[in-house]
């Protein structure tokens, strides 16, 4: 046991150092370098000096459990807990663990924690001073347990020097920013037999305790002297084997998706804190994953509250695949970009035609480029489409920036459907557009971001809800304008094309519910007739629904507009059409026209201590740090506004995908559909 409580973690990536309580490390750890290692760390300790810092309060003899608030929302109690659930996050995020345990020392009290991936067991507290038998059982019993019992994931082990030499030769490609060990992973091979992977540091560290927590590894097999990428999750009970999903995708030859090599769920890695609830429990609340199934479950009579929808039981899953691919946004032109986004698609509408399968989760950091364009990667959310349709409840999934409209706006009784998904395709590819190339409306990017991505609010059930602002924008052209118009034509051009065919989609999916609720209403015209009750006559009049094909009924007609574009002769130079941040354009500008109007000499006396705001982040939140300058940037609209619209007061006729002159909105948006047979779709 060290003390830690004065020697901060260096080798913490996000955040200020912590500065953990009194650690149990191995013995033997070399501990004259650093001396706070949460890396190393086996047992963590958190010390308060007073009986009021309890992040918990124990139910009073006789209480229903059921309907005690177990947390401590005292500002002391609070402190405490968020202090608590810190260190295990930070703790879980440095190692490869299926469960930790902590001791919990306030004033004359005790608790102790045991944490894993579904969440977190506290026992009640005890008197220390008066009855310490406890604190010592615990001490003795921790102590004598192997790695296994205390938490540490037996198939991740730390590499040799050897080893250690050759990771860091064969990927320093992806050497990670702060000093993380070599580890070797040991994951099952399709025959059964073990392989080895050496991994030097995660491409991202989880910062979150719960949930999937997912972790990728550029991975080097000394065995087969090759590269791979090792994605390392806690999958839902509910969901499929990610690795099953791409074993699969591969057997159907679908392309443009990560290769399946090796792996599955591991060994004896599953949650236990989720077999204290009950499936009854787990459906009280509008979790978006079902409870797991009653077998092993375990008396919980003792737990405290009502809020158990928020647990569910997880299993590590550990894969490897073939392609180790570059964030979206390191395209190097519109036509590029576009070109990723397209192969993306092409993965997308293969695995739906091939394997009827969903993607469920399509959004900017799930496409990666790779050397021959792109992949459309993690499919851990994804679903057989027949088995959404018969789920009893429907999961709302995806990621918040760029999921549907109709999604986001809560509709918990409909299913994921492709076309939510190819929604998702049209959203990255406005957002990227909108951010990183020019276009006549540069000075509200930031507002524009904000809305569109970003907006959000948070119901009295703890549901959050939005995407008003996302249709708004199809449906009406909401915050971009009638006349937005991008700088690249043919991208220009496409953004329109999809911006219609998805609000063709939302209005076609709101006509179909109006029947429904007219249904809804003759029947309580009917029951209240029976009753005598009836007021006021209801009647809702109704559009007939368009029976022609619509743009997004499937991927065909979006996959022919797609492979068209790509034929347009007006692509701008490569060298005219290099991506930049337009939101740190924005924000550089901002600062200087501050700058401007501040006297010089108060200019002089604050340089280097001025606050700066932190603005929101807008599209993916895994994007860096340069995402979160998009809603709260300050922009002097009279000031910017000339500069965003220098360059560009004429305007410019639309063209066609193979380049004609297009006139009038509808006519611009409407006109060329022309597929890779070369027939002219009708709308009719």
């Amino acid at each position: 046991m060290v003390n830690t409580s004065y020697y901060i973690d260096k080798d913490i990536i996000d955040g200020p150092g912590l500065k953990p309580d009194p650690s149990v490390y191995h013995e033997g750890l070399d501990v004259s370098r650093k001396i706070t290692q949460f890396g190393e760390l086996e047992l963590h300790s958190e010390l308060k000096a007073h009986d009021s810092d309890d992040a918990f309060v124990d139910p009073p003899e006789g209480t229903d459990c059921r309907d005690w608030r177990f947390e401590s929302f005292t500002n002391a109690g609070r402190k405490s807990r968020s202090q608590l659930i810190h260190y295990a996050t930070e703790w879980f995020s440095r190692q490869h663990r299926r469960h930790a345990f902590t001791i919990f020392l306030f004033g004359t009290y005790v608790r102790f924690i045991r944490w894993d991936r579904a969440g977190a067991i506290v026992s009640k507290r005890f008197n220390f001073k008066s009855d310490c038998s406890y604190l010592v059982e615990f001490l003795w019993r921790f102590s004598h347990l192997d790695d296994v019992g205390r938490g540490r994931d037996p198939f991740v082990r730390r590499a040799t020097p050897e080893e250690a030499r050759i990771a860091h030769m064969e990927l320093e490609e992806w050497k990670p920013k702060a000093e993380r060990p070599v580890i070797v992973f040991t994951v099952s091979g399709e025959d059964g037999k073990a392989r080895e992977f050496l991994a030097w540091g995660s491409m991202s560290e989880p910062r979150s305790l719960t949930g999937r927590c997912t972790r990728t590894y550029p991975v080097y097999e000394i065995v087969t002297k090759q590269k791979y990428l090792l994605k390392d999750a806690w999958r839902a009970h509910s969901l499929s084997p990610e690795a099953d999903i791409l074993r699969e995708l591969r057997n159907a030859k679908v392309e443009h998706v990560p290769i399946y090599i090796c792996g599955g769920d591991v060994q004896d890695g599953v949650t236990r804190t989720d077999l204290y609830v009950t499936a009854e429990e787990a459906d009280e609340g509008w979790g978006d994953v079902p409870a797991a199934p009653p077998s092993s479950k375990m008396d919980g009579s003792w737990k405290c509250g009502k809020s158990w929808w928020r647990i569910t039981q997880r299993f590590l899953h550990r894969f490897v695949s073939s392609v180790i691919g570059k964030p979206l946004k390191n395209f190097t032109s519109s036509k590029h970009m576009l070109l990723v986004v397209w192969h993306a698609f092409i993965g997308h509408w293969q695995a739906y035609l091939r394997c009827g399968i969903i993607h469920r989760d399509v959004s900017a950091n799930n496409i990666l480029i790779t050397s021959d364009g792109g992949i459309l990667n993690d499919w851990d959310m994804a679903k057989k489409e027949k088995d959404i349709q018969r789920s009893r409840r429907h999961e709302r999934t995806g990621t918040w920036e760029f999921m549907s409209s109709l999604l986001l706006a809560g509709h918990h009784d409909r299913a994921h459907t492709i076309q939510d998904d190819m929604e998702s395709f049209v959203l990255i590819v406005i957002y990227h557009a909108l951010r990183y190339f020019p276009h006549n409306k540069k000075w509200k990017t930031a507002f524009i971001l904000s809305k569109v991505f970003d907006d959000q609010e948070r119901l009295p059930t703890g549901e959050y809800t939005g995407g008003t602002a996302r249709k708004n924008l199809f449906l009406h052209n909401d915050h971009i304008g009638h006349d937005f118009q991008l700088s690249s034509p043919p991208l220009d051009r496409w953004v329109w094309f999809s911006i219609d065919a998805v609000k063709e989609w939302i209005e076609t999916e709101l006509e179909k519910s109006i029947p429904n609720q007219r249904r809804r209403i003759k029947g309580e015209e009917r029951a209240h007739a029976l009753r005598g009750t009836l007021r006021l006559p209801l009647h809702i009049e109704t559009k007939p629904i368009p029976i022609h094909q619509r743009d997004l009924d499937d991927h065909e007609i979006m996959a022919d507009f797609f492979a068209d574009i790509f034929k347009a002769e007006d692509w701008p130079a490569p060298a005219d059409d290099k991506p930049y941040d337009i939101l740190l354009d924005l924000y550089a500008t901002e600062k200087s026209l501050k700058r401007s109007l501040v006297p010089e000499s108060e200019d002089i006396g604050r340089s280097g201590s001025s606050k700066r705001s932190k603005p929101s982040a807008s599209g993916s939140r895994r994007q860096g740090s340069e995402t979160q300058r998009s809603s709260q940037i300050r922009t002097h609209e009279h000031e910017l506004e000339d500069a965003g619209r220098s360059g560009s007061s004429s305007k410019r006729s639309r063209q066609s995908a193979s380049g004609s002159p297009l006139q009038g909105a509808e006519t611009r948006r409407r006109s060329s559909r022309i597929g890779t047979s070369g027939k002219q779709r009708s709308r009719e």
